[in-house]
């Protein structure tokens, strides 16, 4: 990716997808381009070699973008960041014990009026709902964002609430078999010797291809997340220099699934690890599949990052950076991310 203009080649991929037909290019019925042959025509307009990994980066971009990539496919998201994100990937919906069995029966969460299915996008908003409501409660947590990828619609009525006709049973996690919750913490590692600060992030080979992520992993027994988030730092990218400040960037939840297929709710605790002092000597640790540590502008890395999970909290991300450099006396960094959905 390097010497690729990010910005830059996310509008060109966004002027090839919306004008396909003299590249030869051909959507699916779902507007779905293969991502191999989008790479083949963007480096022939270019002039360049462009990697995979590039036109992930690339469509994945704050500014201007408006792509989603999928299991090797490409297309175009029409709309602004709130119909491109479509909302939270987990909702949280309260509803009485005894009624389980009738979604149980009809294979799907329903509401017994029309007004439709109330969820929540606080767990904590769900549960005071649930013990006000119901004498013997439970908060079903709702998998969002595959459900939307299924045909799901949900409608923003007020600030954390959304409305659902109907939401088939696979999508709510904690009702399918295996489920189960995981905790985990990693971090932002950042370095400010140049008096503007850089992220350090790490390439990771998952099952759909290589991202951009933070280093992170579970949480040992009793183990603080902060602590936790400074371990996996040290383990996965090797470093070995001293760790000055530590900031809470809060939380991220998501479900996912296992490669057998078992569902899990995943809460990831992210700090703002700040090093004490210059490095660059990285060892990735090639066991847990990462190929690459490298340093990057901040503009560079808020267009890199992959993971979808962690682009929820990239405007604190660059809170947090402000307020440091504030204290360093520093300049601000000037940088604003696009509308995280509130």
């Amino acid at each position: 990716m390097a010497g690729l203009d990010l910005i830059r080649l996310s509008k060109t991929i966004h002027y090839l997808l919306r004008h396909p037909a003299p590249t030869g290019l051909v959507a699916d019925a779902e507007g779905w381009f293969v991502l191999d042959e989008v790479a083949r025509v963007v480096g022939r307009t270019i002039r360049r070699p462009v990697a995979l990994d590039d036109i992930d980066g690339a469509t994945r971009c704050l500014i201007g973008g408006r792509m989603e990539i999928e299991e090797g496919r490409i297309r175009v998201v029409l709309g602004g960041p709130s119909e491109r994100y479509g909302g939270p990937d987990l909702l949280f919906h309260a509803a009485p014990r005894g009624r389980l069995s009738v979604y149980e029966r009809e294979g799907r969460v329903s509401a017994p009026t029309d007004a439709g299915i109330h969820l929540s996008r606080q767990e904590s908003s769900a549960w005071r709902v649930a013990h006000r409501t119901f004498v013997d409660p439970v908060v079903l947590v709702i998998d969002a964002a595959r459900a939307r990828r299924d045909g799901v619609s949900f409608a923003r009525a007020r600030a954390g609430l959304y409305l659902a006709s109907a939401i088939p049973l696979r999508h709510v996690l904690n009702l399918r078999e295996g489920y189960s919750e995981q905790a985990s913490a990693g971090g932002f590692v950042v370095d400010w010797s140049s008096g503007v600060p850089r992220v350090a992030l790490i390439r990771v080979a998952r099952r759909h291809g290589m991202t951009w992520e933070v280093a992170k992993g579970k949480l040992e027994y009793g183990e603080p997340p902060a602590v936790a988030a400074v371990r996996e730092v040290r383990e996965e990218m090797g470093v070995d220099v001293p760790v000055g400040q530590i900031r809470s960037l809060g939380s991220v939840r998501y479900g996912f699934y296992t490669r057998e297929g078992t569902p899990r709710l995943k809460t990831i605790y992210l700090f703002l690890i700040e090093l004490a002092e210059p490095f660059s000597a990285f060892k990735p640790l090639s066991e847990e599949g990462i190929e690459e540590v490298r340093w990057f502008a901040l503009t560079e890395a808020l267009a890199v990052l992959s993971h979808p999970s962690l682009r929820t909290t990239l405007g604190r991300l660059v809170t947090a950076l402000d307020e440091r450099a504030d204290e360093l006396g520093l300049p601000r960094t000037d940088v604003r991310v696009q509308g995280e959905e509130g």
